[in-house]
């Protein structure tokens, strides 16, 4: 009977590892193409100056799906500092990309104002610092992790309404986004997934007293113009591409991160949740705890660097699992790919290789991610769709167009079609978050279009003949 059962289990595992082999989106397909820098927004920083949002789209070449499943993804660095081409979010991009997705790595306002104090005990001096600790952390309190989640949570929901608007462009399925994060990325994911209700704003992100004059040892933390008055940061949503799309997403992936409240655990349409993180992490928690745990466990608070004790408590991703598992039928969709393996953190673990707060094995985790969200991805009525054929596959292997001058000079736009057939082609000029500028019908073969009424900016010419599309960025 024993053996019976042992083999019917493996066939069991054989069998679904075969059906999730035929599922769209779990397999590496594709190479991948990189668009950097691509710009969606400006929003003002935590010290009053302005500052430009951009994003790098990552997308499968050879690929003719019209309807690819979107993965935003936020970088970490404790909300101030790391970068859109930090190693694990590029290698995420990577391999969901070669699987058929099309995937953003995004740059979003970073900063908080830092302590009217601070004295650089030995292990905090920047000569001699031993654990990478950044002196620009020492928040002058809780409210300032909340202020500065807050502003990466506005920017990354207007992202993800930026690349819902431009979804022709890209052939991405709008009702198949996902966000996801590493780190303070993962705090920005899971809060852009569950903060969809106005009330839910968090706390201190209306008006607050100026922060205070920061300590001259800090004052390299405050960027220029170093206005130090703390304004309401308005509603959820920001003010970043309001072009009639919502940012709500179908699942989010947490990569060591955590949430504040779990209470918007609860609820109607409550996105799926994919969980990694490591029971040894000294940075973010992954049961409730305080942020940073490497200070208490790896440093002598007292005499060796200057504590963070007014660094907030987290539910990281253990006691999100755990609130899933009590919620049972009425908790959303989830998969656990949390590592057991090593442990509680404590002290034992501050010289460990590779650090608790990293990620084991990327290729492994996005295996295990992709087979997680491609039922998601199917239930939402995706499957990949032919009869177009994305921008780099078709201007590489079909029609050559050359789009001149471009930069536009004059308000003139010239299009040449060198294998064009005969007949005419629809024009369609989108700007940067999807909107229709302008349309025209001509010979792609030599047409001229007079732009000189459209506003200087970023444009995309869309060209559609005999069921073929091209597509052409712009500068006017």
């Amino acid at each position: 009977m024993k053996n019976k059962f042992a083999f019917s289990f493996i066939l069991t595992v054989l069998c679904l590892h075969f059906l999730l082999a035929q599922m769209p989106y779990t397999q590496k397909l594709y190479p991948v193409t990189v668009e950097a820098d691509i710009p969606y927004g400006t929003a003002t920083t935590f010290a009053g100056g302005a500052e430009n949002l951009v994003l790098d789209l990552y997308k499968p070449v050879g690929d003719d799906n019209c309807r690819r499943p979107l993965l935003v993804m936020v970088h970490g660095g404790g909300f101030i500092a790391g970068t859109k081409n930090d190693v694990d979010v590029v290698q995420i991009c990577q391999e969901m990309a070669a699987r058929g997705y099309v995937t953003a790595s995004v740059h979003y306002r970073l900063g908080m104002h830092p302590l009217n104090f601070y004295e650089p005990y030995a292990l905090c001096n920047d000569a001699i610092n031993p654990v990478g600790i950044n002196k620009c952390i020492y928040a002058t309190d809780t409210l300032e992790f909340s202020r500065a989640l807050y502003r990466a949570t506005q920017d990354v929901k207007g992202a993800i309404r930026f690349l819902k608007g431009r979804y022709e462009m890209d052939s991405t399925d709008v009702q198949n986004v996902f966000v996801g994060g590493s780190s303070a990325g993962a705090i920005t994911a899971l809060n852009v997934a569950f903060m969809d209700l106005p009330f839910e704003r968090l706390p201190f992100t209306d008006a607050q007293v100026d922060a205070p004059q920061p300590d001259a040892d800090l004052s390299s933390c405050v960027p220029a113009p170093a206005n130090r008055s703390r304004p309401d940061l308005g509603g959820i949503e920001g003010t970043q591409n309001l072009n009639g799309q919502y940012a709500t997403v179908q699942g989010v992936a947490d990569f060591m991160g955590g949430m504040f409240d779990l209470s918007r655990l609860a609820g109607p349409d409550t996105p799926a949740i994919y969980l990694y993180h490591r029971t040894d992490d000294l940075v973010v928690p992954s049961t409730y705890n305080r942020l940073f745990l490497l200070y208490p466990f790896c440093l002598n608070p007292i005499n060796l660097c200057q504590p963070l004790t007014t660094r907030p408590f987290i539910h990281g991703s253990e006691s999100i699992l755990a609130k899933l598992e009590d919620m049972g039928n009425s908790a959303p969709p989830f998969f656990n790919d949390i590592l057991t393996s090593y442990g509680p953190a404590d002290g034992d673990d501050c010289l460990d290789s590779p650090p608790g707060h990293s990620i084991d094995n990327i290729p492994l985790r996005c295996e295990n991610m992709s087979g997680f969200f491609a039922p998601i991805i199917a239930a939402n009525g995706n499957s990949p769709t032919g009869n177009c054929v994305s921008r780099t596959h078709f201007q590489q292997n079909v029609l050559k167009v050359n789009v001149f001058p471009n930069p536009v000079r004059g308000g003139e736009l010239r299009i040449a079609c060198s294998n064009c057939p005969a007949g005419e082609a629809k024009f369609r000029l989108v700007d940067a978050v999807g909107r229709n500028c302008a349309t025209a019908v001509g010979n792609p073969s030599d047409f001229s279009w007079d732009l000189g009424e459209l506003p200087s900016g970023v444009y995309f010419l869309f060209m559609e003949m005999d069921g073929a599309r091209v597509v052409q960025r712009v500068v006017l």
